[in-house]
């Protein structure tokens, strides 16, 4: 006589129960996590737009297609502001500053090249 199934059949039962019961809980937490994943990590950084990548992170869980784009933006930092390299105010008034003589000194040079 071959071996069957028919013993199991009450706990096999029970077991698909609690599977059907657990995993829409673990699905939703997972998305859960994965829709506020974007903004955490922005805002973990010091992102200075980490509530519109918040948002657009929330929005890729619906749509797909964007979840991705909040994730790279989320670690992109914009490099026009002093905060975002690590420069404090009078830091980075004093970099322009340096900047704008370096850039009239690069203007004599060309004045006297084409003089010449």
């Amino acid at each position: 006589m071959g071996f069957t199934l028919q013993g199991f059949g009450p706990f096999l039962h029970w077991l698909t129960l609690g599977v059907l019961c657990v995993l829409p809980v673990l699905v939703a937490f997972a998305l859960y996590k994965l829709g506020g994943l974007p903004g955490t990590i922005a805002r973990g950084r010091g992102h200075p737009q980490a509530e519109a990548i918040n948002v657009c992170g929330w929005m890729g869980v619906i749509t797909i297609v964007l979840w991705p784009i909040a994730m790279v933006w989320a670690y992109l930092v914009p490099a026009r502001s002093a905060h975002a390299l690590g420069l404090s105010q009078s830091d980075a008034n004093a970099l322009v500053g340096k900047l704008q003589q370096a850039s009239r000194r690069v203007e004599a040079l060309e004045s006297k090249l084409s003089a010449h």
